[in-house]
């Protein structure tokens, strides 16, 4: 399989959604606590006791999902928060963490057009490998009826999010993404051509996490410049011309 049939069927097996409708946005709720508050505990249940992980960043984040087209299944989600440039005391999760634990770093960014990328995951019916458990893997062998299709896509379930990533920075203007990572995330993406520069040490954040920063037009270039499957798979979102002024910010 080449590539560009590659990226073919990953979209014949997975659809990205934008979360704007009150219904996905309480799929995407259901899904983060299903996997944050029961698979995963960072956060604790009885304070999201509807059954649906929320928080005080959801009002000003982008949201999208990652849906299993033949079960309908969704698989994924991740949210873009956004900068709020009209309350400059507002700050983004990841400068309230420097600001509490590296506070002479919490200026090394863009304010203005410095998105910040979070609950970046991956449901328990659609993983695998031990330490990438959140991000990466579809259980190919655990799903009933699960096709030849579905097992070569299967390494690259993530690419749905990071290409709903991009699609969101570039359509609101962001010029840089910044995360808290776990380490065994910032690995997988590093696999994929997607290099993020740390940003001070490592903090305690849901155990032990990254900082981390990245040019928008960076990652593409360097992805598109590698020829890798996940640019294969961006290719047709990235040519959009919201994209492309990414690119040259």
């Amino acid at each position: 399989m080449n590539t560009q049939d590659w990226g073919a069927s990953y979209t014949r097996h997975f659809d990205l959604l934008r979360a704007d409708t009150p219904e996905l946005l309480d799929e995407a709720y259901r899904l983060r606590y299903q996997v944050y508050c029961i698979e995963h505990p960072f956060e604790n249940p009885a304070e999201h006791r509807n059954g649906r992980e929320m928080d005080i960043d959801d009002d000003r984040s982008v949201h999208a999902l990652l849906r299993h087209r033949r079960s309908g299944a969704f698989a994924g989600t991740v949210r873009v928060i956004l900068p709020t440039p009209g309350e400059p005391q507002r700050l983004l999760p990841m400068q309230r963490v420097l600001a509490s634990q590296q506070s002479g770093l919490i200026d090394c960014f863009p304010r203005a057009t410095t998105a910040e990328v979070s609950r970046f995951l991956v449901s328990k019916d659609f993983r695998r490998r031990q330490g990438e458990e959140l991000y990466a893997d579809v259980a190919a062998h655990r799903c009933a009826e699960t096709t030849p299709g579905e097992r070569r896509i299967a390494p690259h379930i993530t690419f749905g999010l990071l290409r709903g990533v991009v699609e969101i920075c570039a359509e609101y203007g962001m010029t840089h993404i910044c995360a808290v990572m776990d380490p065994a995330l910032i690995r997988i993406l590093h696999r994929f051509g997607l290099h993020f520069e740390a940003v001070g040490d490592l903090v305690e954040h849901h155990g032990r996490r990254q900082p981390c920063l990245a040019r928008l037009g960076d990652l593409i270039q360097r992805s598109r410049a590698d020829d890798t499957l996940l640019w294969q798979y961006a290719a047709q979102a990235l040519h959009a011309p919201n994209c492309a002024a990414a690119i040259a910010a």
